[in-house]
C-alpha cells in the first residue's frame, strides 16, 4: 500500500516510538523510510532584555546539524537492522507543520509518522505542538504515534515478526487479530 514513508524524528524521547512503528509499517509494506529532522530556528530574544547572546549563530547551526545527524543516523540504524531501506533529510522553516509537509510532498511520501506526547488538544496549542497544523497542512495521512505505556516491540504491535519479507499470510493473520477484537463492548439485551 505505501511504497515511501515519511518519519518525523525529533530529540523527545517519544520520538523513537515513531521510529520503531515507522520501521514496522515500512517492513510490512515493503516501502522506503525518509526519516526527517526539521532543523530549529536561531532567534535572538528581543524586547526589554540587554543584549547577551550565549551562542553565534554559526555556534548554533553547528551544534544542530550535529544533534540532527546523531538523530538521524540512529534511526536510520534501527532501518538497517530491520532489513528496510532508509534516507535521512533535514529542513527548516517559518513554520515547522509546513516544512515537514513540503517535505513529504517533494519526496513523494504517501503517509508521514509522527510522534506525540499524548498531551490533550489545548496543551498542545498552548504548547506548540506541530501536529494540529501537520494534519491541516499534509497532502498525505498522518498517523501520530503515542509514547506506548506498555513495554512491547513494535513487532507485538503489529502482530508480526519483522524479518525479512513478511508473508502474505502473516499479514493476515495480523489483520484478523485486529479483527477479532470487539468494537466496543454491548450491554446484555441491546441488539445493535
Amino acid at each position: 500500500m505505501y511504497k515511501r514513508i515519511l518519519v518525523v524524528v525529533d530529540a523527545s524521547p517519544v520520538s523513537s516510538e515513531a521510529v520503531k512503528t515507522g520501521v514496522a509499517l515500512a517492513a510490512v509494506h515493503e516501502a522506503q523510510v525518509v526519516f526527517f529532522h526539521v532543523m530549529p530556528r536561531y532567534s535572538m530574544p528581543m524586547a526589554d532584555m540587554p543584549p547577551f547572546v550565549a551562542m553565534s549563530p554559526q555556534d548554533f547551526l553547528r551544534d544542530a546539524q550535529a544533534i540532527a545527524d546523531r538523530l538521524l543516523a540512529t534511526a536510520a540504524h534501527a532501518a538497517k537492522r530491520a532489513g528496510v531501506s532508509a534516507q535521512s533529510a533535514t529542513g527548516s522553516g517559518d513554520d515547522d507543520a509546513h516544512c515537514i509537509a513540503d517535505a513529504a510532498r517533494k519526496r513523494r511520501c504517501e503517509l508521514i509518522v509522527v510522534a506525540s506526547e499524548g498531551r490533550n488538544a489545548l496543551l498542545r496549542l498552548l504548547t506548540g505542538s506541530v501536529i494540529p497544523g501537520l494534519i491541516t497542512a499534509s497532502p498525505v495521512p498522518v498517523l501520530i504515534v503515542k509514547e506506548s505505556k506498555r513495554s512491547g516491540s513494535a513487532e507485538r504491535r503489529l502482530g508480526m515478526p519483522l524479518k525479512a519479507k513478511p508473508r502474505r499470510a502473516d499479514a493476515r493473520k495480523a489483520v484478523k487479530k485486529t479483527a477479532a477484537l470487539p468494537a466496543k463492548p454491548r450491554r446484555p439485551g441491546v441488539v445493535g
